[in-house]
């Protein structure tokens, strides 16, 4: 919203005339966003020294709830702090991590994989899928392992999606056709503008027809060349969530003149069915099982239920080091909120992401 909302005055007529009479000011009109404070302060507090970002939407609506990304800055003292904030070589501060962050989604993308494979396979070879897992899985000269070397043994389809294993999911990639598995990314908005009226970054998935069998694995699993920011995975999760329907997030609820009377409102506004409910069904079940039995039991409640993915998603060359994804969304059979979350450079998105989307949910719930 511009600053021309904020300097202009819709106060009655007779006040202002007033006013420019008598040498005094209009007062402005009040931008009222749709944050809600106590999620804002939760989502900052759980981030903690992190860089990264951690955005909540209505479920139903796709209004943003809470938007914080970290490093940040004080915007009362941006004068002041100006030069330190441009001594960081990436002035990271300045980026809002939510919309612009770019970064490879590690297994949060196995959602997107999942759904390739459910609209590829008949309900009777989902029901027989069985993989053997060693630790890793290689095809043609290219081999993925699982995280940290994990023996998964025997799993079924809701098993390798519940334990996030990465040579299951390798394993399925190479199934693909690939303008199909091309056609499924496009459809969610990868390699596309989104619908955002705030600055942002689009996503990329390099996957195509001439994709080769290592580019297709790595893109399987959530990592290689694509990268996605955290407002995607959002809009991605919230779509699961509504039945398959993605609603445009809105920031704005409404603006009011200086006496509190509403001059112009901002109602939910439908983008369009982006995944077939059938698919949006049973993804959400399977997302429901990471959190019952899977890599997200952290986020266990006896104040609400949940479904989510968990993701760890390796930036450099050093294997051992990973930025931690989550995203969820809650309550299971009638969602109300998604949250997302991706903490740089922390580690398994079990073990560090889950506990601040928890905190999030605690805030909502």
């Amino acid at each position: 919203m511009s600053n021309l909302t904020l300097l202009t005055s819709d106060d009655y007529l007779p006040d202002r005339v007033s006013n420019i009479l008598n040498g005094r000011k209009n007062n402005g009109n009040n931008v009222v966003t749709t944050l809600d404070i106590n999620m804002q302060a939760a989502a900052y507090e759980a981030l903690g020294d992190f860089r990264g970002a951690i955005i909540a939407l209505d479920a139903r609506t796709g209004a943003v709830l809470c938007m914080v990304s970290k490093p940040d800055f004080d915007p009362e003292s941006i004068a002041e702090s100006w030069d330190a904030i441009n001594a960081d070589p990436e002035r990271g501060a300045l980026v809002n991590r939510c919309t612009q962050g770019l970064y490879p989604p590690g297994s949060t993308f196995k959602i997107v994989t999942m759904l390739e494979y459910l609209k590829e396979n008949s309900d009777e070879e989902l029901k027989e899928f069985s993989f053997d897992c060693g630790g890793s899985f290689s095809k043609d000269g290219y081999t993925i392992n699982c995280y940290h070397g994990r023996n998964h043994g025997i799993v079924d389809i809701n098993t390798a999606f519940s334990e996030s294993c990465n040579s299951a999911f390798a394993y399925m990639g190479t199934s693909f056709d690939r303008s199909g598995f091309k056609d499924t990314c496009e459809k969610l908005l990868f390699n596309r503008e989104l619908p955002l009226k705030f600055p942002y970054n689009k996503s990329y998935v390099p996957i195509g027809p001439g994709s080769d069998t290592g580019e297709v694995m790595q893109t399987a699993i959530g990592q290689g060349k694509m990268q996605t920011t955290p407002m995607h995975m959002a809009m991605i999760t919230q779509a699961i969530a509504n039945g398959g329907v993605l609603m445009t997030p809105y920031i704005i609820d409404h603006i009011e003149n200086s006496g509190g009377d509403v001059i112009k409102s901002f109602a939910p506004k439908e983008y369009g069915r982006i995944i077939e409910k059938e698919h949006a069904d049973r993804l959400c079940e399977l997302m429901e099982e990471v959190v019952r039995d899977g890599t997200a039991t952290r986020l266990k409640s006896d104040s609400f239920t949940a479904a989510g993915k968990t993701g760890s998603a390796e930036y450099s060359s050093n294997k051992v080091m990973s930025h931690a994804w989550f995203t969820c969304f809650a309550p299971v059979q009638d969602p109300e909120v998604v949250v997302t979350v991706i903490a740089e450079e922390a580690g398994s998105g079990g073990q560090f992401a889950v506990p601040m989307a928890k905190s999030v949910l605690d805030a909502w719930f």
